[in-house]
């Protein structure tokens, strides 16, 4: 099969052309960027073009695009597109409901919203990890010592201050205990997402008058959807990363690493590394770290978060807060650990580093998990098998 791939920004590009390489598909990538990922007649009349000057056989994307969607229903052939992110609002385009398309989420609760819109070619793909390249991958010794931690914790602390949900501030003091209120109770829960219920016609309208959505016309998607996802849910997880490394600044007896873009004059103790090189250096942190913790974005509902299959890809230990999608793949307190409050996951920090082979057993067995069961090539494969 002959695949186009949109050269843009995404993750895991590499291993995707080394696994298609290996399972014998020829693919060209396309560089050309629409102005506008929904619609684009230009961009949609090029890559009509390339289509049948290439002898296209279909299109390959991470993550779901309306236009290329919309392109590969005007020339018959098949998209195929592998979501990593949660929310993604693009799947809630008119587009999605086209013929051509096999929606792949890593998030079983998007295939089950998906499914009752009456989405046809939707399935449930947890994400991968390419093990042999990331064995491959090795710190030279001055390395190992940079990046030589207790703990570790790589990712945004969604604190910028274009922050969404501080652009509320107007907000009368009524609405802004109610959206406090549903926070902290949804804070309190994993596995059940109830916020998008909670937010009520009256709400909205308070919303609305602060800071006004509109729905897209091609789309159908919610303003219950959009507020709860793009607004509440990066807010409860700024308030879980950061009552998380508040905690860990206290904890004087360990050493504790951040990898995060921006400056954080509040911790002292913490030492913040900045970003991370994500194919080459990424893996390194996670294996030189005795504890790597996934604190997942809220809007990930079920969902095992890429961040998760890299660290267990990379054979580092891995100590996550819970999502439903562990429990098909994974078993708690043998390839992974998982932590269900605050103080558990102080508990366990402290029993894992004091229980050394333990710690390392369970990255290894998640690590030899995730090279028998996910990579790359097998889910690749999978994806193929629908279209046969």
């Amino acid at each position: 099969m002959k695949l186009l791939i949109p050269d843009w920004k995404s993750f895991g590009k590499e291993d995707i052309a080394d696994a298609l390489t290996h399972l014998g598909h020829e693919f060209i990538y396309y560089s050309e960027e629409p102005r506008n990922y929904r619609r684009d007649p230009k961009f949609r009349s090029g890559l009509r073009r390339t289509i049948r000057e290439q002898g296209i056989d279909a299109i390959f994307s991470s993550n779901y695009y309306p236009v290329l969607s919309a392109a590969c229903q005007e020339t018959g052939i098949p998209y195929l597109s592998w979501c990593y992110d949660s929310p993604l609002v693009l799947t809630y385009s008119d587009t999605v409901f086209n013929s051509c398309n096999y929606l792949f989420l890593f998030d079983s609760q998007m295939v089950t919203e998906l499914k009752n819109l009456g989405v046809q070619h939707c399935y449930y793909l947890p994400m991968a990890a390419n093990c042999k390249r990331l064995d491959a991958l090795k710190a030279t010794r001055e390395q190992q010592k940079l990046l030589d931690a207790d703990v570790s914790f790589v990712g945004s602390l969604y604190n910028e201050k274009h922050n969404l949900f501080d652009r509320f501030a107007d907000l009368d003091d009524y609405t802004k205990g109610y959206l406090e209120g549903i926070m902290q109770a949804q804070r309190m829960v994993y596995g059940c997402f109830f916020l998008e219920d909670t937010l009520t016609p009256e709400i909205i309208s308070k919303l609305q008058k602060t800071v006004p959505l509109e729905v897209n016309r091609d789309g159908h998607e919610t303003l219950a959807y959009l507020y709860s996802n793009y607004f509440l849910c990066r807010k409860m997880t700024q308030t879980d990363r950061k009552e998380i490394l508040e905690s860990l600044e206290n904890r004087k007896d360990l050493s504790v690493k951040l990898y995060t873009p921006g400056a954080t004059p509040m911790y002292s103790h913490i030492r913040n590394m900045g970003t991370v090189q994500y194919q080459n250096e990424m893996p390194l942190v996670f294996r030189h770290s005795r504890i790597n913790l996934n604190i997942t974005l809220r809007s990930i509902q079920n969902g095992i978060p890429l961040r998760a299959m890299d660290i267990m890809g990379a054979g580092g230990f891995l100590l996550t807060n819970y999502q439903n999608d562990f429990g098909l793949h994974f078993t708690d307190g043998e390839d992974y650990v998982c932590y269900n409050s605050l103080e558990d996951l102080q508990d366990k920090i402290t029993y894992y580093l004091n229980h050394e082979e333990e710690r390392k057993e369970i990255a290894r067995r998640g690590h030899r998990k995730v090279a028998e069961e996910h990579s790359y090539i097998q889910r690749l494969q999978e994806m193929f098998s629908v279209l046969v």
